[in-house]
């Protein structure tokens, strides 16, 4: 199924999950929306839309249009609504995906009003605090003075989120679901 990586496909399946549109309505929204996180090229687009709908998380059809070119529209599975939401609440794993992933989850449930944003936003805290705990681990073992320092460098990165999560993220899902509450 789908990696675990920040994956794009999910960034589109979140695109379709507001009603169907067609592949430059797409590529439009995660451009506007998620531009300052996240790219999508036109014909990757087009390769991922295929795959998803191979895999069924969507299906397309061919709409026709009196005066221009026929275009294809896609629409959400239900399995893709699943694949999405089970995506959006889940921590993101690694420290290097939240840049992108993690950011893309909080746009998404803003976005789409959903509620759990606050328990995304806990248990990625305890995924980042579990995190932290195995590079302080690994660092008290090591010798080796440049790899003590790239230890450090982890380390600096996880305390980082963690710090944003509670300072901005937090109050940040907190306005948003007292405004759709």
């Amino acid at each position: 199924m789908m990696k675990t990586k920040p994956s794009t496909e999910y960034a589109l399946l979140g695109a379709l999950m507001s009603g169907s549109k067609h592949g430059y309505e797409i590529l439009q929204f995660i451009n506007t929306a998620l531009g300052s996180t996240w790219y999508v090229g036109t014909s990757p687009l087009y390769v991922l839309l295929k795959r998803l709908e191979r895999d069924g998380l969507l299906h397309s059809s061919v709409e026709t249009q009196d005066t221009r070119p026929s275009k294809r529209v896609f629409k959400l599975t239900s399995k893709g609504k699943k694949v999405f939401l089970n995506w959006l609440h889940s921590p993101t794993e690694h420290v290097r995906d939240l840049r992108i992933e993690f950011l893309g989850k909080i746009f998404f449930f803003q976005y789409l009003s959903l509620d759990g944003g606050s328990e995304l936003i806990k248990n990625q805290v305890q995924v980042l605090k579990q995190i932290k705990k195995r590079i302080e681990q690994r660092k008290t073992k090591e010798k080796d003075a440049f790899k003590k320092l790239v230890f450090e460098s982890k380390m600096a990165t996880v305390e980082a989120w963690l710090q944003w999560l509670i300072k901005h993220a937090t109050p940040f899902i907190q306005s948003q679901s007292s405004l759709n509450g």
